[in-house]
């Protein structure tokens, strides 16, 4: 035997031997008819005449099942690859059988038949499985249990009542792993930490038709909550206490961690905070650790910009993240564009829930500049309560404001103390690159005359807008808004309360503020009663690039009944990392609507 294999040996090292002899032959032969320097090198050549590797796979038709097999196929890693050591290829052809039958186990077919072929010829070396999956394992019994402090824990409850895997259907080990994996997430995120499977197993019977299911999980104690520890040294540490939603002895949540690390961060102090919930396993609790750094304290920012409404602006913003060491904050703004300037201040004081509510003082002032037929000049202070629920954001508020004007024919110098009250619903995906989105608002305010106002008033308005993206390539938006000011005497009514529409943002292919009742020297005073719809389709040529058509109506009005405006066009829209870039050119149907007139907007959209 021996001798016999060594025999076998030098046969083939001789034979190969033989091969290189030959390829060398073949290079000498090649050097005659190309140039230097196409010549290839002996190894390239030898190589370049080597069959190629072709692997493929009959029968699959699932794709995530022919997926599996090539992943567990080595000869597919040496598919389109020249053939060098033969024997070595077809050792993976003869392996890749077995191969193909485990990778469909985890699907359920434990009677995979395979066939196997190679043809061969000088060019190629085709290997083709044919495979029969046979009948799959069916799940015949299936017993999924918790045992100890959480078995009635509802989301352990859920688990078992949503299990995967039910009697008669086909046995998915990846379906088994998953619901297992699920199990493990729940008790970190609710605190079963000492939680064990003492029991997980599948078993099949001798013919492979079948498997019965068994998993028992024993949860163990929940953990509750220890002592919260927050290292911080620039605000009073009862400021973070308040963010707290939890405290000692309460059952544990990851939920609540995340809670609250995520208001912090929304609180506009904080840069970064590093938590640590180690679980005491002795005590059964967990230890809460932050340690929080703070923003820089003073945040100062200048913009410039352009947009068809306003013209040239410019905008500078400054922020004092906090003022003292109970964390109230103040902010500032200056704008200033060809149309009008306006400055205004708010100082905010957190409130018991500061998460979610806050106390705010503010003041503004705002100067309407080189306008036809509006001039203004107007100011007001004012204080409100703001708080959030949800996406749910109310404001209720009272200002006294003061505002000159002359509009039209109408002139006066008007003081209101007006309560309010502002509701604000908003839930988004993305603020600047909506594909999801619902904004929705309504405010109600009013004024008497016996309650420091030279006029009395109530007013209404509501605005909603909607965007969905239905695919890759398109979206749709839709928007309204409606308004109502009931009043004694409307040409006594300031600017500022007065309705007015049409530009960028309400019926394009019209001018700002361009739409509402005229007086007999033609000049445009608003009205009492305001109306306007949009509706737009984007489709997208490019992942961040669309084209859009539109369609813009309504009116502000102070008579019976409303003499609609309408204005349409098109548009191409680019979603920027600082909000789309909309560029529309529209038409305005109606008086006072431009043949053509280009709307250019920049910023968030709800």
């Amino acid at each position: 035997m021996n001798n016999q294999f060594t025999l076998s040996v030098l046969l083939f090292v001789f034979s190969q031997s033989v091969f290189a002899e030959t390829g060398t032959d073949t290079g000498q032969q090649a050097d005659e008819v190309h140039s230097e320097a196409d010549q290839l090198s002996d190894g390239e050549e030898q190589q370049s005449h080597l069959p190629i590797l072709r692997v493929s796979i009959n029968g699959l038709d699932d794709e995530r099942q022919r997926q599996n097999a090539e992943q567990f196929l080595d000869i597919y890693k040496e598919k389109d690859r020249p053939v060098e050591n033969p024997p070595y290829t077809e050792f993976l052809l003869r392996a890749g059988v077995e191969q193909i039958q485990q990778s469909m186990q985890p699907f359920g077919y434990y009677l995979t038949k395979v066939d196997k072929q190679l043809v061969t010829n000088a060019n190629e070396w085709q290997v083709t499985y044919t495979v029969e999956r046979g009948k799959p394992v069916i799940v015949t019994e299936r017993d999924v249990r918790f045992e100890g402090e959480g078995k009635t824990h509802p989301p352990f409850v859920r688990l078992v009542d949503n299990y995967p895997l039910d009697k008669g259907d086909i046995l998915q080990q990846e379906k088994y792993e998953t619901f297992k994996n699920d199990v493990r997430t729940v008790a970190v995120n609710d605190g079963y930490f000492d939680g064990t499977f003492t029991r997980k197993q599948i078993v099949i019977s001798d013919d492979y038709q079948g498997a019965d299911i068994g998993v028992t999980y024993d949860t163990g104690q929940r953990y509750v909550f220890g002592e919260t520890t927050i290292k911080q040294d620039f605000l009073d540490q009862d400021v973070f206490e308040r963010y707290k939603t939890f405290k000692p002895g309460e059952k544990y949540s990851s939920k609540s961690i995340a809670e609250l690390q995520r208001d912090l961060y929304n609180s506009g102090y904080i840069k970064l905070i590093d938590i640590n919930t180690e679980p005491d396993r002795d005590n059964k609790r967990v230890p809460v650790e932050l340690a929080i750094t703070p923003k820089k304290n003073k945040k100062h920012t200048f913009a410039l910009g352009y947009g068809t409404d306003t013209g040239a602006r410019a905008r500078y913003d400054f922020d004092w993240r906090w003022v003292n060491r109970r964390g109230h904050s103040f902010k500032s703004k200056l704008f200033v564009s060809e149309r009008d300037a306006e400055t205004g201040v708010v100082y905010r004081i957190p409130a018991d829930h500061p998460a979610t509510d806050d106390y705010r003082l503010f003041a503004n002032f705002k100067k309407t500049l080189d306008e036809d037929d509006i001039e203004s000049t107007l100011w007001n202070v004012g204080g409100a309560y703001r708080d959030k629920n949800g996406n749910l954001v109310r404001e209720f508020g009272i200002k006294w404001q003061q505002e000159d004007f002359i509009l039209g024919n109408d002139s006066g110098n008007i003081a209101l103390l007006t309560p309010y009250v502002r509701l604000t619903y908003l839930k988004a995906d993305d603020m600047l690159d909506v594909k999801d989105g619902l904004k929705a608002q309504l405010e109600v305010l009013g004024a008497h005359k016996n309650l420091l106002s030279d006029v009395s008033l109530l007013q209404a308005v509501a605005e909603a807008k909607y965007i969905k993206q239905l695919n890759d390539t398109n979206k749709i938006k839709m928007a309204a808004g409606v308004g109502r000011t009931w009043t004694e005497d409307f040409h006594q009514l300031p600017a500022f309360y007065r309705f007015l529409t049409g530009g960028d943002r309400t019926i394009r292919g019209y001018g700002f503020d361009s739409i509402g009742d005229t007086d007999s020297s033609g000049k445009v005073i608003g009205g009492d009663k305001m109306y306007y719809m949009s509706a737009e389709y984007e489709y997208f040529f490019k992942e961040k690039m669309s084209l859009a058509a539109f369609v813009d109506a309504g009116d502000a009005y102070s008579s019976d009944s409303a003499d609609l405006k309408v204005g349409a066009g098109l548009g191409f829209h680019y979603y920027s990392p600082i909000g789309p870039i909309k560029v529309d050119v529209a038409h305005g149907f109606s008086d006072p609507g431009d043949n053509v007139r280009l709307h250019l907007t920049i910023g968030a959209e709800l």
